[in-house]
């Protein structure tokens, strides 16, 4: 086992825990949706860009943090009593976080069982 094998190793050992980090919040940015909480929907919100932030670009050709931290602000510019539109903004940076982890490769659909990828042939 050589050096590379190692660090591959190492890579994917640390890629599970921050993919469940990734994945546990937006299980609880879904219920706090669900269940109206603006103020734990706005927290996810702000560590999902925490947990995305690292892999973002930031230099002279492209910028992918300034248009999130524009939507932030808009959020926080929006009156308090505008429900509906901190919502609507809410959603937005959510989708927009969203964009980038999908074209960075990390929200993958979830695969089933792969005892039953072929069909259940046991009788």
């Amino acid at each position: 086992m050589g050096l590379q094998d190692t660090r591959e190793t190492a890579a994917f050992n640390l890629a599970l825990p921050y993919l469940t980090r990734v994945n546990t919040i937006l299980n609880s940015n879904y219920s706090e949706f669900k269940n109206g909480n603006i103020g734990g929907f706005a927290i996810n919100l702000r560590q999902l860009f925490r947990e995305l932030r690292p892999w973002l670009v930031e230099d002279d050709k492209r910028n992918d943090i300034a248009p999130i931290k524009k939507l932030f602000w808009n959020l926080a510019h929006v009156p308090k009593n505008n429900k509906e539109k901190i919502w609507e903004t809410m959603e937005e940076i959510e989708m927009e976080l969203r964009q980038h982890f999908k074209d960075l490769g990390m929200l993958m659909p979830k695969v089933n069982d792969p005892r039953f990828l072929f069909g259940n042939k046991q009788k």
